[in-house]
């Protein structure tokens, strides 16, 4: 294996092959496949006066767009089309079929672009709106088409009324206006009546009304007040019912109960459709509480796990939500291939309050509950490239309550960056890993309104890790025990109340072990015990095939050593070193905190933006004079400051002059980073982005070290002058599955430098030293 730069510098990196291509692609006749008499769509602009809608929304509601843009100006995809020929060969198709064909300027869509607009207005309020349309032709055979809009003044709700027909959902809707989206005062916008009949229409299929949907709510709109408002009016009719002569009437909207439960294990769609009624008949039939659990084969658990799962039961009003959330908790469970509920009403049957009843058939396809596997993988750890090998075996049902186990032995070799920009497989690891996740919250005491409300799972696991590396060896056990919930869509917590790390350090390289000899960093490559309590928040709007804008929140809090150091105070005194010991080994005491946010925003189909700003640090205290090894920040690398490699950057203007120290190995107590990135689809499964990194590493608390104390502490007053940054670019390919990632990050400045250096970009000329090549698995963020 050999390092990128190495071949750069050999070869020299193809930038004139690159940067003629960009010049063919943005220099071919854009027009070539423009008919005489037809235009090319050079741009469409809107002009808008009202800063109450923006441009996106606008434009979102063209007829015609011109052809997609990169970095705004940039016809990539029209330059490959145009590239191909008139003969039917494959390259020609190949290049007609990642290319965009020409978008050539349409009178009709263009008056219809004008009619969407001025209805989107109307739908905003904007009753007066004025949208102007101007197309300049040009002797080049393009066209440019400039929509003016004069929006006017807004109309605002005068009041809101109610006609609700059916009065025994008149109590339902009125106690929950204080919700509603539809309020006086507010601007008008037809589009909040339709996400307020959703709203209402949720809210009472919630409280027991299984056949209401939002069709029988619709809002009238009178806008002949004057003086720029709007009466809305809420009419919610009652349910349409044809009598036996086919008489139309019109009735109050009936609710329903829940009559019976079954589960029905092991379902076989297929099977059911190809079988006539008695495909239920070889079934087995069990009954607990209240359920019925019909299965065609043994069942291998035990029946709570379906009830601990379900929040459907005979006698119940029926609840939208709480059906949703039944599917969600059983396909968490690992036990099915898919999950179906479907109610049947019985016909002519109610309860003795006239209630409309119900059959809930849950249906259940179970999958193999034992797996196995031998995988080996490319690893990346920070940018840092290896090979792995691995065996893992997963049982979905261990002790018949749905309980996942997985086991996992796992060796693998990495390279490690040296300060000459070699490098080598010289690192080694060896682990195994068990986990056990239970399907529910284990605690002394049981907490059941929780438990209904989130329906909480608990982990526990344990691991033993084995690490060579050219300046040290260690071995890591550690056992935790944890809880996971999610008290929304979006949120979700982790709870960890015992974490148990026993770290041993049998070797330290002579030299590393002489630099770090007189500062408290001996202490993190010495034998530790960490015993921690952790709690982490996540606010996570991603979602799968979202186009949407998107944000990511997290923070993370630990705190390790204080309920030890409480015990082992009562019986053992610190020795002449001043701290304590628990069979033989120092144990840390530390605080530790994170944040990250993200922020990922879609342009179009072929453009997006990904921001995230992450800050953290940890405040070692106590027992322990420093963070341990495991727990210290650090920076540089394939999801970080990619200019720099691993561990190569800070803390804040600090420089391992030490040429005997070859590895790159900076870690510190705290971290700020800040991170952008413009990302744009090529063709096939290529893409391209170009990013800007800032950040770097600080000490909290002094480490002996004269010279790392003076330029690597944190001072609020000159933390900013070393930040480092790098610019950059990258491209990657999209296996759908997976993303590989290459990229190129280029120093723009360079804290390490004395003063009048640490600018390079616009202050020196290119220089490889200054690059650094980051081959990764997956997007930095």
């Amino acid at each position: 294996m050999f390092r990128l730069t190495a071949l750069f510098h050999k070869q020299g990196f193809p930038w004139k092959t690159i940067f003629l291509l960009a010049l063919i692609l943005m220099g071919c006749n854009s027009t070539k496949y423009v008919q005489d008499g037809d235009y090319l769509l050079n741009s469409v602009e809107i002009h808008n006066s009202t800063k109450d809608v923006s441009k996106e929304e606008l434009k979102s509601y063209l007829r015609q767009k011109e052809n997609v843009k990169i970095l705004g100006f940039w016809r990539f995809h029209l330059g490959l089309y145009n590239l191909s020929g008139q003969k039917n060969t494959g390259l020609n198709r190949w290049l007609k079929k990642v290319g965009e064909e020409p978008v050539i300027y349409d009178e009709i869509l263009r008056q219809k672009s004008g009619e969407q607009l001025t209805l989107f207005l109307k739908n905003k309020g904007y009753f007066n709106a004025i949208v102007l349309d101007t197309v300049f032709l040009n002797v080049h055979k393009k066209a440019k088409v400039k929509f003016t809009i004069q929006a006017n003044t807004r109309y605002t709700l005068n009041k809101v009324d109610y006609q609700i027909n059916d009065e025994s959902l008149r109590p339902l809707v009125f106690a929950d206006t204080v919700r509603s989206l539809v309020k006086k005062g507010k601007p008008f916008d037809s589009s909040l009546h339709d996400k307020e009949r959703e709203r209402i229409t949720q809210n009472i299929r919630n409280k027991g009304y299984f056949n209401f949907s939002k069709e029988y709510i619709y809002f009238l709109a009178d806008s002949s007040l004057g003086n720029y408002k709007v009466n809305d009016s809420l009419v919610l009719m009652k349910e349409k019912f044809t009598t036996a002569l086919g008489v139309d009437t019109f009735i109050n909207h009936q609710k329903s109960k829940i009559k019976d439960v079954y589960f029905l294990v092991g379902f076989d769609p297929q099977k059911a459709l190809q079988s006539d009624k008695s495909y239920f008949n070889s079934f087995d039939t069990l009954q607990y509480q209240g359920c019925y659990l019909l299965y065609g084969e043994n069942i291998n658990f035990r029946a709570d796990v379906l009830m601990n799962s379900n929040y459907i039961f005979p006698g119940d009003f029926y609840s939208a939500e709480l059906v949703e959330r039944t599917q969600g908790l059983l396909s968490e469970l690992q036990l099915f291939r898919f999950v179906n509920i479907r109610f049947k009403p019985l016909d002519n049957e109610v309860d003795e309050d006239g209630n409309q009843l119900l059959q809930c058939f849950i249906q259940l396809s179970t999958t193999k509950v034992q797996s196995y596997s031998f995988d080996i993988e490319g690893t990346n750890s920070s940018g840092n490239l290896g090979v792995a090998g691995s065996f893992s075996y997963k049982h979905k049902n261990l002790l018949k309550g749905a309980e996942v186990f997985d086991l996992r032995l796992r060796t693998a070799s990495e390279t490690q960056t040296t300060r000459d920009n070699s490098e080598q497989f010289n690192t080694l690891e060896v682990g195994v890993d068990a986990s056990l996740l239970f399907p529910k919250f284990l605690m002394p005491i049981e907490i059941e309104s929780f438990r209904k409300k989130y329906n909480p799972r608990t982990s526990v696991s344990t691991a033993f890790n084995y690490q060579r590396r050219p300046d040290y060896t260690r071995t890591l056990a550690n056992s935790r025990l944890g809880y996971n919930w999610k008290s929304s869509r979006y949120v979700s917590h982790v709870f960890s109340p015992l974490d148990f790390s026993l770290v041993n350090i049998p070797y330290i390289n002579n030299v590393f072990g002489k630099q770090i000899e007189n500062t408290y960093l001996k202490y993190s490559y010495q034998d530790h015990l960490i015993s921690s309590i952790s709690y982490s928040y996540v606010y996570n709007q991603q979602e799968l095939a979202r186009v949407e804008p998107f944000w990511f929140f997290r923070v993370t809090t630990e705190t390790a050593g204080n309920l030890m150091n409480s015990l082992v105070s009562m019986w053992e005194q610190p020795n002449q070193e001043g701290f304590r010991e628990i069979f033989g080994i120092r144990y840390a005491q530390y605080f530790k905190s994170d944040i990250e946010l993200r922020y990922h925003h879609s342009i179009n189909k072929i453009n997006s933006f990904a921001y995230r700003f992450f800050v953290g640090a940890g405040y070692p205290y106590g027992n322990f004079p420093v963070l341990p090894f495991e727990k210290r920040y650090f920076s540089g690398g394939a999801n970080s400051l990619r200019g720099w490699p691993v561990r190569g950057v800070g803390p804040g203007n600090y420089t391992n002059a030490n040429p005997a120290t070859n590895y790159y190995n900076q870690t510190s107590d705290m971290r700020l980073e800040v991170n952008a990135e413009y990302r744009f689809k090529l063709f096939w499964m290529l893409e391209g982005a170009l990013f800007v990194d800032a950040g770097n590493i600080w000490a909290i608390r002094p480490s002996g070290n004269e010279q790392l104390d003076k330029d690597g502490m944190f001072h609020l007053d000159e933390f900013y002058n070393q930040i480092a940054v790098n610019y950059g670019t990258g491209a990657r390919l999209d296996f759908k599955y997976f993303i590989l990632r290459l990229d190129m990050g280029v120093k723009a400045h360079d804290p390490s430098l004395p003063v009048s250096e640490k600018w390079i970009l616009g202050n020196s000329s290119f220089k490889w030293d200054d690059t650094a090549f980051n081959f990764a698995i997956g997007y930095p963020f």
